[in-house]
């Protein structure tokens, strides 16, 4: 059975499995300190919407495939409050694991406040989960890598203008089914997968995959797919 696109999130119904990244909790923060000041609004988006996201799926896990916070140093106050703050509300609902990204430096005195799992990567069934930053040995049974880490994005051109859209990618490496997530952070930036140069990319993944038959899968209300090299 194939995962849910929904959102910016994948639902896998057989193993009762709700995955989400790059939250980046703290990015309005991190920004002030650079001098860029934005309202602290996506942290209550962030955790609406994954309300919502149990609610409609009932899932038994939850797993943050890395980048739960957004600081590399130590934990801003904010990412401090709102990440505790997050894991309170939700751990009553589900249970949390959290794949380590590659800005979740100075988590783990957050998660072991809750009892929360922390790992590297996460072999479960099929489905093999890592952030993307490292390339990890993936067990010969696995059939489908998830990954995040890029924020993949695609611009579409119209008569009118262009329009940015979040989007997941899935496609081939080796001889499995490579996913890769947009961002779950509503103000985070995504990587314009259709415009930036391949030997560019962040995931070290992606810079090796045959990208251009990769599918771009777009969720506005209902799941749009394109083909990435139709709208390179």
């Amino acid at each position: 059975m194939d995962p849910v696109f929904y959102e910016n999130s994948l639902f896998i119904e057989e193993m009762k499995i709700l995955v989400v990244a790059d939250l980046h909790i703290g990015y309005e923060q991190s920004l002030e300190s650079s001098g860029y000041f934005i309202p602290k609004s996506q942290y209550d988006k962030i955790k609406e919407n994954l309300i919502k996201l149990i609610e409609k799926f009932k899932p038994e896990k939850l797993l943050i495939n890395g980048d739960v916070k957004h600081e590399f140093g130590s934990s801003l106050n904010q990412e401090w409050n709102e990440t505790l703050d997050l894991l309170d509300t939700l751990q009553g609902k589900v249970e949390i694991i959290v794949v380590r990204g590659n800005h979740d430096n100075y988590l783990i005195p957050i998660l072991k406040k809750r009892n929360i799992k922390f790992l590297n990567y996460l072999a479960l069934g099929d489905y093999f989960f890592e952030h993307g930053h490292v390339e990890y040995e993936i067990p010969k049974n696995v059939k489908v890598i998830i990954v995040a880490h890029e924020h993949p994005a695609v611009v579409i051109k119209e008569r009118i203008g262009k329009y940015k859209f979040k989007c997941f990618l899935k496609g081939k490496y080796l001889d499995k089914t490579l996913i890769v997530l947009p961002a779950f952070s509503p103000i985070m930036p995504g990587t314009e997968i259709n415009k930036v140069p391949q030997s560019e990319l962040l995931s070290p993944i992606l810079r090796k995959v045959d990208l251009e038959n990769f599918e771009v899968l777009i969720y506005e209300g209902k799941l749009y797919k394109f083909r990435l090299g139709d709208l390179l």
